[in-house]
């Protein structure tokens, strides 16, 4: 690929063979000037023979054998991007019809913008949608200046502003805040949105980019307490840096946000199980 395209996504895999080419095929079917940066990191079920199999230009693939922590993972996948623009694909989320055009064109109409997200659909291990529109609440949508996305994420109390697949940035931002922090492995993307925000503001679409998928087990009450506690030192420490903009209601609403952030996760993955079981009885008396 001669010229340089607009977008870069960048999709950091390893033992993802069973959903990637959903994932890649939801990016290469969208009008899009773009590229796909896809890093094997050391993947021994045929990931990479799956990326191979889509004979597209388009895409990049690098392997390593070398397999190194997730957040590491994606640092490097970042730095092979050629484009200013940038998203992070994880290999089992898909990216929604035409959102990366509508991404694209929002960040190149405002320069005062240093992200842009929509909604995010939860999915589960078949495609099929458990929570539609979550995250980027009513405070979030349109043009929000920094400040105002800050008190929003400590009222939250969890992730207002969504994961990777739905968030496009640009990539000289990215490289001055250093680029994803491997020490906060829960709240890695929102600390990744927070920093980004000290180069400009936030737009929010209703509209959704991305499909967040749900695996079987993947929370567990253990997990989910420890999780807690990793968000309520991640708000604690947002508060303290940005005390200047963070008022006493938001720092009180936030109290109580934490814990509902909580209950909406467990019940997220509890439901989502629910949900896959029912079919699965329905078969099994079909």
């Amino acid at each position: 690929m001669p010229s340089r395209p607009a977008l870069s996504v960048c999709v950091p895999v390893h033992q993802g063979a069973r959903y990637l080419e959903r994932t890649l095929r939801s990016v290469l079917d969208q009008d899009a000037d773009l590229e796909v940066v896809v890093r094997d990191n050391g993947s021994t079920d045929g990931s990479s023979e799956i990326v191979r199999g889509l004979d597209d230009p388009r895409i990049r693939l690098v392997r390593v054998e070398e397999t190194v922590p997730m957040a590491e993972n994606w640092a490097r996948t970042v730095q092979l991007a050629r484009a200013d623009l940038v998203k992070i694909l994880c290999a089992d989320d898909l990216v929604a019809p035409g959102a990366l055009r509508a991404q694209i064109d929002a960040l190149a109409a405002d320069p005062s913008l240093a992200l842009v997200v929509g909604r995010t659909d939860m999915i589960d291990a078949d495609g099929r949608t458990l929570f539609p529109n979550r995250h980027v609440p009513r405070s979030l949508l349109g043009t929000r200046p920094a400040a105002e996305v800050l008190r929003a994420v400590v009222r939250h109390g969890g992730n207002p502003i969504g994961p990777s697949a739905a968030v496009t940035f640009r990539r000289a931002h990215y490289d001055a805040v250093g680029g994803v922090d491997g020490r906060l492995l829960f709240t890695m993307d929102l600390d990744l949105w927070v920093r980004l925000l000290r180069h400009g503001g936030l737009h929010g679409s209703a509209g959704t980019a991305a499909s967040f998928r749900i695996h079987p087990g993947s929370a567990s009450a253990a997990a989910t307490r420890a999780e807690f506690a990793v968000q309520r030192a991640f708000t604690r420490q947002l508060i303290r840096e940005a005390e200047p903009v963070i008022r006493r209601r938001d720092r009180v609403i936030g109290v109580a946000g934490c814990y509902a952030a909580l209950v909406r996760r467990y019940g997220l993955f509890v439901l989502g199980n629910l949900r896959r079981r029912v079919p699965a009885r329905a078969r099994q008396h079909a």
